[in-house]
């Protein structure tokens, strides 16, 4: 995995992104590129997400709550059917409080990041799920608890 703090890269990360919002799309492909971290594909739908992940390995999908067909929470379980856990599952989302992420860890996601806070959180979370960990964005995380596998 990439350790983003010294920029050492120990495992390549490879991610699948899933947005309807392009500018988003594009914003957040160049953030994971200029950390080290392959984007395999894009997608504006939750179908479209699936489709890409049945044709290659990937270590995180990282999608919207709210998609056109599916969304995020049910990407998660499904997911979680097809990769086996193999692929982690990144919900990022701007709609967010302590019953989503509840309903996204139960989904299988493993983890949940605001899109209007840090991109330093996004990078944070994509390391933390790599390494088999959940992540938290910490302004939902309830009395400061700190995220756990």
């Amino acid at each position: 995995m990439a350790d983003l703090r010294t920029g050492r890269q120990e495992q390549e990360l490879a991610c699948l992104l899933a947005d309807d919002h392009e500018q988003l799309l594009d914003a957040s492909e160049g953030l994971l590129q200029s950390e080290g971290i392959r984007v395999l594909g894009k997608a504006s739908t939750g179908l479209g997400v699936l489709q890409l992940l049945e044709e290659q390995p990937i270590t995180a999908v990282v999608v919207d709550l709210r998609l056109p067909d599916l969304n995020g929470l049910e990407v998660a379980r499904r997911v979680a059917e097809i990769a086996r856990r193999k692929t982690a599952v990144i919900i990022y989302t701007s709609h967010a409080d302590e019953h989503i992420v509840g309903e996204a860890l139960d989904a299988g996601a493993r983890g949940v990041v605001l899109k209007n806070g840090s991109p330093e959180n996004l990078l944070a979370a994509m390391a933390s799920v790599a390494a088999g960990e959940i992540y938290i964005d910490p302004r939902l995380r309830r009395n400061g608890a700190k995220t756990s596998s």
